[in-house]
């Protein structure tokens, strides 16, 4: 068998496996997006609350951020799970090492990260900004304590 045969055989089945399995690829799809979407303007919504909250940005801008994530979400996820599908189904042999426990385990790093950068940022940019209080007694309480008198 030529390498080409074999790779038109590689095809065939790959287009026949989705084909075949359309249902269930859609349904993982759409829940996949919704999920993205969902986490997405969840972790935009909190990251920007404090400079709303603040008046650094307008409701508006605030609106705008959110629907941007949406969008971003809403349209990368099918893209790339898409992508996914066609590379696990010409190459079936990417889902062993795809499924390893070490890259699971990185994934789901990597993920947490993604969550977690925008929320930390935030935070700073609140700190920064003199929130949290930054001029109260118990700022100054700790300052003194650290022999240091002059106020936050």
């Amino acid at each position: 068998m030529t390498v080409g045969e074999q790779f038109y055989i590689r095809v065939y089945n790959a287009v026949d496996s989705i084909i075949s399995n359309s249902g269930t690829i859609a349904r993982l799809g759409i829940t996949a997006t919704g999920t993205a979407i969902l986490t997405q303007v969840v972790v935009t919504a909190i990251s920007y609350s404090l400079d709303l909250y603040r008046g650094d940005i307008t409701v508006e801008e605030y609106k705008n951020l959110v629907l941007e994530a949406v969008k971003t979400a809403g349209i990368a996820t099918p893209i790339v799970f898409l992508l996914l599908v066609a590379v696990l189904a010409l190459f079936p042999e990417f889902t062993v090492v795809l499924s390893a426990p070490v890259v699971v385990a990185g994934f789901n790093a990597l993920f947490g990260m993604s969550i977690a950068m925008p929320i930390i940022q935030s935070l700073l940019r609140h700190v920064q900004a003199g929130g949290f209080g930054m001029e109260t007694e118990t700022a100054d309480a700790y300052r003194n304590q650290l022999g240091d008198s002059t106020p936050v």
